[in-house]
């Protein structure tokens, strides 16, 4: 229409004005797109999910009730709605603006630096492609600054930040809300004041928080979560996640069959949470760390640790501290690698497996096998289980002692002590001059 003033019929959805002067056009209860001219047109929505654009002038927009969108394109447009009139939206190429009272939502859809402001109400601010300056104000805001390196500035409430590139800053006050950045970068850390990090990518994540009490949640990938020095919520997802855990109030949540995780930690004990594999411990000091029902792989430091694998077929690595290594029930393998470790086994708590690089060890009672994987000669010994002892490539010495024992030299010049009429010794062919010695009345060299 030309005229200067226009109020759309029932059943009529659009409203367009092509004359000059200054135009003042309604809508009716129907989702209305209304377009004013170059002058200071005043455009009134009414009900419905309504487009506003008042062209080139200085416009005055009133939505009423409804999901209203505005386009704002000029400095001296008034965006006017009453509270409670549905969710709505502002899409501007200004190189700035204000969000007016009772108004939701802002959307930049220019191509050069953004400031755009939120009010009290929960925002969702979004950026564009430059470096953009968003700021939430009071509320639960939504900031999204796009493709530049923006600065995202919360304000009170608890806000959520979405951060695409590893230039933009998340800027928050203390005490000013729990607030959470999203992010698909590869790898982020936490700002001052911010609670909270989520990955919403797709590949591998690195998440480390701050002096708060964060809650990291990992995606898909082989994730790993550095909560930092606050007692933290870590979150691993599917993968084989890695968790860094340096405060007792550290919870590590993983859910069934999602990966094979691991906690490292440089507390003084530790005890593995549920679906929860493996647990390192990269401290200094002794160490007491114990597993769960799965199949764990503890290790402990350069200090005297003690690691219980509990259920489970587990691996106990104590390092190089004089140790003691506790299994319980399960297929479990011991590595030995001092002489002061000590084994512990309850009987029939599963087939276990010493691992040794000592020159000479004799098994502990209920353990079942002895591997040598050193490099020198080597003397195992066994118990009064059956026990299967392995050699390396040295000249070894093994003896079974009481039990239908297996016996297997490997490579090198081995000695065999026979003291079983079932013993059975095992070895390939070149692999040494070897020498069965027995006290048994009769014996068959294989």
């Amino acid at each position: 229409t030309t005229l200067a003033a226009y109020t759309l019929g029932t059943d009529v959805e659009n409203l367009t004005y092509f004359g000059k002067a200054a135009f003042v056009g309604t809508g009716n209860d129907l989702a209305n797109t209304i377009t004013g001219g170059a002058a200071a047109d005043t455009l009134s929505g009414g009900v419905g999910n309504d487009t506003l654009n008042g062209g080139a002038g200085a416009d005055r927009l009133i939505g009423g009730a409804g999901d209203d969108t505005y386009i704002v394109d000029h400095a001296g447009d008034i965006v006017t709605e009453a509270t409670n009139e549905g969710t709505d939206t502002v899409r501007t190429n200004l190189s700035a603006h204000t969000l007016a009272a009772n108004v939701e939502n802002l959307t930049y859809i220019g191509t050069t630096a953004f400031v755009g402001i939120g009010n009290s109400l929960d925002n969702t601010i979004t950026g564009g492609v430059a470096s953009d300056t968003l700021s939430g104000g009071d509320g639960n805001d939504t900031l999204i600054g796009g493709a530049g390196a923006d600065r995202l500035i919360g304000g009170t409430g608890d806000d959520t930040y979405i951060v695409d590139i590893a230039g933009d800053l998340v800027t928050e006050a203390a005490d000013a809300g729990t607030d959470t950045v999203r992010t698909t970068l590869a790898g982020y850390t936490l700002g001052n004041n911010v609670e909270n990090l989520t990955y919403t990518g797709s590949a591998n994540f690195s998440g480390a928080g701050n002096a708060l009490a964060n809650t990291i949640t990992g995606g898909a990938g082989n994730d790993m979560l550095n909560g930092g020095a606050g007692a933290d919520t870590l979150i691993g997802g599917a993968g084989h996640d890695t968790y860094i855990v340096d405060n007792a109030g550290d919870m590590v949540t993983e859910a069934a069959n999602e990966g094979t995780d691991t906690v490292r930690t440089n507390l003084a004990s530790y005890t593995l949470t549920g679906n929860v594999e493996n647990l390192s411990f990269v401290g200094t000091g002794a160490f007491a760390g114990t597993g769960n029902n799965l199949d764990n792989t503890i290790t402990g430091g350069a200090a005297i640790d003690t690691l219980s694998g509990d259920a489970g077929n587990d691996i106990l690595n104590g390092g190089i501290g004089a140790d003691s290594l506790i299994g319980g029930v399960g297929d479990d393998a011991y590595i030995v690698d001092n002489a002061g470790d000590l084994v512990t086994e309850a009987a029939d708590a599963g087939t276990d497996t010493v691992w040794t690089t000592l020159a000479a060890y004799t098994l502990g009672s209920d353990v079942e096998n002895l591997t040598y994987f050193g490099t020198t000669a080597f003397a195992g010994t066994g118990n009064d289980l059956d026990n299967t002892i392995r050699g390396a490539a040295g000249a070894d010495i093994l003896d079974g002692k009481a039990g239908a024992d297996i016996l297997i030299g490997g490579a090198g010049n081995d000695i065999y002590i026979v003291d079983d009429g079932a013993d059975v010794v095992t070895e390939g062919l070149n692999a040494g001059t070897d020498l069965i010695k027995t006290a048994l009345s009769s014996y068959t060299l294989g």
